[in-house]
């Protein structure tokens, strides 16, 4: 590696060179950077959420579908994606379809069965692993174990004590004839109320009981069967809302029983909650958890973005880094952190730094260079917008200005906005400096270097000052310096103290290369650095 050239040298250089001059500044650099190295087939992976009713139609319903996703696939392999995350697919009556109806099935909106399994060779070819949301909190309201359930309800004769033994979906679920508390719902036609901890449409599942783990089991046993990598697992501080202790406990059996049936499956859990919760449900051995004490609005990512060219605050970003990878791994040694900026309940990243394009490039990298399995929320890598509601944080993909050819319609009660900032998809490709390309050389710097995303991370205390942040990934014996400029003016930065360390790779927001002479750094504003030696 020490023989290796900065990536602006070599940029410019094939970007100038006869031999090659259908090569794009974007182009010739991805050439660079992919002779730097390449990711180990393991668990460490870029994923990208996507929501498929809003990604791609292929039929022309106006709903994306599976069919739509596959066409889609060369887009993400040529955008750096290793791995998909696939919002809930199950038969649903609502259009996000986290109120599951079947948990063995295929919303017949995105498609069936065959073009799952046709979605799933695809992404095999491709290298790209597939995860699924698993909705275990709840089920729907149609869910035959709950219409069972309150079909023998209805007609339990008067004064008659309900038995599971005559119904046992009675003990999927919680009934009660008081309503204990606001979220209980009545049963129609009866005295009895339910759990709903999120819609009277979605009742809360009993998971302490012996007979949901089988049916649970065996659902795991289905898909990870078919060929999918793991799962997501939607509302896991809510299976037992405040009872942290139970919430482990069922991330720990869950993890033992898709373990079980595949060695390496991936599992993520949602924990929406801060620091030291997130630490503490990591003591279930689950894989991963979704890292919110970095991610959305009010994350640290955007805390200090919103605080760029403040030197008092940049140094706490690296610090925050070195301390979330201790905690974290000293809870569970063999986590994989599960970065992200934004997804489909909290909007997008553009909208949280105000649409500064420089900003939403440098989010990018930020999110993209932390260690574990990073995640893109479809439309981020274009710097698309999220709106007030649910439904317009799920917007469809702009793939283009027109928004046709694929380019589904928009859900229930979904606001677009007139324009997006920083333009479709076909109108980003071809500029060098679009967040697109930004996106996709971070990426490909991310996979020719897997110790970004494998590496213990520590801050990197002599050159984290001012407005730089600094730290050190080190793993299987190599160690890697990350240096980000978070201001918009320019930062030198002296070396001196780095005998033979040189630039492996760069990143910049605009045409103001990162550069090295000697000793001496030199970033423009919101630059990023790899040091290598």
């Amino acid at each position: 590696m020490k023989k290796l050239l900065s990536l602006l040298l070599a940029l410019l250089l094939l970007s100038g060179c006869a031999s090659a001059p259908q090569l794009s500044k974007t182009e010739a650099a991805l050439a660079e950077i992919s002779k730097l190295g390449t990711s180990p087939d393991d668990n460490y992976r870029t994923w990208y959420e996507i929501f498929v009713y809003s990604f791609c139609d292929s039929n022309g319903d106006g709903i994306g579908d599976l069919k739509g996703v596959i066409s889609k696939l060369d887009y993400l392999q040529e955008l750096g994606i290793n791995g998909i995350w696939l919002m809930p697919i199950h038969p649903s009556r609502s259009y996000h379809k986290y109120d599951v109806s079947n948990y063995n099935a295929i919303d017949p909106a995105y498609g069936s069965l065959d073009d799952f399994r046709e979605l799933l060779a695809e992404c095999e070819e491709r290298d790209i692993h597939v995860i699924m949301d698993l909705v275990l909190n709840h089920t729907g309201s149609d869910h035959h174990w709950f219409t069972a359930a309150c079909d023998y309800l209805r007609a339990l004769p008067e004064g008659k004590a309900p038995s599971s033994e005559e119904c046992p979906y009675l003990d999927y679920y919680y009934f009660s004839q008081e309503q204990e508390a606001t979220w209980y719902y009545q049963v129609t036609g009866t005295n009895w109320y339910y759990e709903g901890k999120f819609s009277p449409d979605m009742p809360d599942l009993r998971l302490e009981n012996g007979l949901v783990r089988q049916e649970i089991d065996a659902i795991i046993s289905y898909w990870l069967g078919m060929g999918v990598s793991g799962f997501r697992l939607d509302a896991a501080k809510e299976f037992y809302s405040g009872n942290t202790p139970m919430n482990v406990d069922v991330l720990s059996w869950i993890q033992e029983t898709a373990t079980a049936y595949k060695e390496d499956a991936y599992l993520v859990a949602e924990v929406w909650d801060g620091f030291g919760a997130v630490t503490d449900y990591y003591t279930s051995g689950i894989t991963s958890l979704f890292d919110f004490p970095f991610g959305t609005s009010g994350g640290k990512i955007v805390t200090i973005l919103r605080n760029a060219g403040n030197d008092s605050q940049i140094p706490t970003y690296a610090q925050a880094l070195e301390k979330a990878d201790k905690a974290y791994s000293g809870a569970n040694p063999s986590y994989i952190d599960a970065p992200f900026l934004s997804n489909h309940d909290v909007g997008r990243i553009a909208g949280f730094v105000s649409r500064d394009e420089n900003k939403t490039k440098l989010a990018g990298a930020m999110n993209l260079f932390m260690s574990g399995s990073a995640f893109v929320y479809y439309g981020e890598e274009i710097g698309m917008l999220g709106g007030d509601n649910d439904p317009s944080k799920r917007a469809p993909m702009y793939w283009n200005a027109a928004r046709d050819n694929g380019t589904p319609n928009p859900p229930p009660d979904c606001e677009l906005p007139e324009s997006y900032p920083f333009g479709s998809l076909e109108e980003q490709k071809g500029n060098d400096l679009s967040i697109y390309n930004y996106y996709r050389q971070a990426i490909a710097i991310r996979k020719a270097l897997p110790v970004i995303s494998h590496g213990k991370t520590t801050e990197e205390k002599q050159l984290n000052v001012g407005c730089v942040s600094a730290f050190r990934k080190t793993w299987n014996e190599e160690s890697y310096i990350i240096l980000m400029n978070i201001a918009p003016e320019a930062a030198a930065v002296d070396l001196s103290a780095y005998d033979g360390w040189t630039l492996a790779a760069s990143l910049s927001v605009s045409e103001e290369a990162v550069t090295m002479e000697g000793t001496s750094l030199t970033l423009p504003a919101y630059g990023v650095a790899v040091l290598t030696k």
